[in-house]
């Protein structure tokens, strides 16, 4: 039996090295897949660093040019209240072609397909984001809860801006579940839908009777780390996915950390420095990623 994890890269240097160092501990292969364009279909570099290529860490880069498209005059855009999950199907299909944003997030999503190349039914696959670390001190209680149920989802720490910062709640399913899956190979292989639409369908509340999300947290999700050099730029890659364009702005860090909450999905942020931190996170160089101040 493998682990194998994929997860999509944008330009999230020192997430990637916590990420590589977590699936260390117990992933077999993690790939990662980077674009040469942006959601908004702009162009830029591959920004991965090759030099931290192993045995164990697979880079994928994909020519966007023919597979993203680019932004229509005219958008329609995702909202939680327009968006239900008992008409997921109609939204989804809706916005995949009505939102280029959200179709070029997720032609890169998919592209976890690569996996059926390699995997084999008693393997153990993760489809994640970068920045959503599951906890390697679980493995051996993730992997038996995946082999009972064929696939589960799990509850992660939601941190933003700095490792010791945490939102009270996300968009969607609560406590930052039906993000990530850890399915059987098995699964994987006969899985009659893509990636991205199993992670949209549960954020929406669509899988919470049909996928098994154990009790417990089973690791973290930390969101625009080092905002400083990275949340300008990520946001507008996903400037195409965004109805109020307000958002997209170099200040937007800063204006979240002064008023202690996120404007979307309006929640409040805290300081906690007592979460299990991820062994990754004790054993790397964090300096400058801590909030230290008074919120």
């Amino acid at each position: 039996m493998k682990i194998l994890e994929y997860c999509p890269f944008f330009n999230e240097h020192k997430i990637a090295a916590m990420k590589i160092r977590e699936a260390g501990y117990w992933i077999d292969e993690l790939h990662l897949c980077e674009a040469d364009k942006n959601f908004s279909y702009e162009d830029k570099p591959y920004n991965f660093d090759t030099s931290t290529l192993n045995d164990k860490v697979k880079y994928h880069k994909i020519t966007a040019g023919s597979l993203f498209k680019p932004a229509l005059p005219d958008q329609s855009y995702y909202h939680p209240d327009t968006c239900p999950p008992e008409q997921f199907d109609q939204w989804y299909w809706h916005l995949l072609t009505h939102n280029m944003g959200y179709h070029n997030e997720a032609m890169q999503r998919n592209t976890c397909n690569i996996l059926r190349d390699v995997a084999g039914e008693e393997d153990i696959i993760i489809l994640s984001d970068l920045d959503e670390f599951l906890d390697s001190r679980l493995a051996d209680r993730i992997v038996d809860t995946v082999k009972k149920h064929q696939i589960i989802t799990v509850k992660l720490h939601f941190s933003v801006f700095y490792l010791n910062m945490f939102s009270d709640k996300s968009h969607g399913m609560r406590n930052f579940s039906y993000r990530t899956y850890i399915m059987t190979g098995k699964y994987f292989h006969k899985m009659p839908f893509t990636g991205d639409y199993l992670r949209k369908k549960g954020i929406s509340g669509g899988l919470e009777q049909t996928i098994h999300c154990p009790d417990e947290f089973m690791g973290f999700h930390h969101s625009w780390l080092q905002p400083a050099a990275n949340a300008f730029t990520k946001l507008k890659a996903f400037e195409a996915n965004v109805k109020d364009k307000t958002l997209i702005r170099s200040d937007f860090a800063e204006q979240c950390i002064r008023d202690k909450r996120l404007p979307y999905p309006d929640a409040a942020l805290y300081i906690d420095n007592e979460k299990p931190f991820l062994r990754s996170v004790q054993e790397s160089d964090t300096e400058g990623l801590w909030f230290e101040g008074v919120l």
